[in-house]
């Protein structure tokens, strides 16, 4: 341990380190305040996803607020781990992302034009109109997941879920006890308070239920919700697999509930603030 480090920022490392996708990590400050935050990661998640993480974690255990500039964030190799002389992999600012593909040329078509002049012969050859893109609506219509994250303190627990709508990222919390069943049902909560970011116009939904079933060899979750429209009460009911992380099947399962629905909800315009200078009279 360095010792001119204060005992927070080895316990905040701790923490830090302890994150998804955290290779390593290191603090580096001035006194008792934080200057710098280095963040080494094999991940393909957003560095601003990352950079959220910590300073969620930051904030919950050690109750103190950093500004987002001071976390970097490196992006680990792993195309040319095997190819390092340590084994540590090679430092790039951002995974590798395959090169875009090259641009295609208009379609040549033969079109058989008439010529003004007596002596032409023979077709011309006209270049057609470059097409459009193709364009998938239905594929943004669906809400993504970003990711999720727990923070228990003492007697209580914050889940914290990022989703990702239409290029859109929104962030969802909810805080209760540590039960041991508590976590399931804050982490859809969670998750109907990023839903709600989305949309203009708020929704009367409350979480009913959290369960859990056997599918065979495999366990599912079952996420239940209550929506009341027009004094009426109508029950959502989301499913999902648990291929592997728990609390991203619970997410999944409340998006089963909500997708069709919020796809014929109107969204919410992002809003643009411009800071300008205030006159001296």
């Amino acid at each position: 341990m360095d010792p001119a480090k204060t005992p927070w920022f080895t316990k905040a490392e701790t923490e830090i380190g302890a994150l998804r996708d955290v290779e390593s990590v290191r603090v580096q400050g001035d006194g008792d305040a934080i200057r710098e935050i280095h963040v080494l990661t094999r991940s393909s998640r957003a560095p601003k996803q990352i950079v959220r993480d910590v300073q969620a974690v930051i904030h919950a255990r050690f109750n103190r607020s950093i500004d987002y500039r001071v976390v970097s964030v490196a992006y680990l190799n792993n195309a040319t781990k095997s190819e390092a002389g340590d084994g540590n992999g090679v430092l790039s600012t951002a995974p590798d992302s395959p090169a875009p593909p090259e641009p295609t040329r208009p379609p040549v078509v033969r079109v058989d034009v008439p010529s003004a002049s007596a002596h032409a012969t023979g077709p011309r050859v006209v270049e057609a109109p470059p097409r459009e893109p193709e364009r998938h609506p239905a594929a943004d219509e669906r809400i993504r997941f970003g990711g999720v994250n727990l923070f228990v303190s003492g007697a209580r627990t914050q889940a914290q879920v990022e989703l990702v709508w239409r290029g859109l990222p929104r962030l969802g919390t909810a805080s209760g006890w540590s039960t041991r069943t508590g976590a399931h049902r804050l982490v859809a909560q969670a998750t109907l308070v990023a839903v709600q970011e989305f949309l203009a116009d708020e929704l009367a939904l409350g979480l009913v239920d959290v369960e859990f079933l056997r599918l065979g060899r495999k366990r599912g979750v079952v996420v239940s919700l209550s929506m009341l429209v027009e004094r009426q009460e109508k029950l959502l009911v989301g499913t999902c697999v648990i291929e592997q992380d728990l609390h991203q099947a619970v997410v999944f399962a409340t998006l089963g509930a909500l997708n069709r629905l919020v796809a014929g909800m109107r969204p919410k315009e992002p809003t643009e603030y411009v800071l300008r200078p205030t006159s001296v009279e």
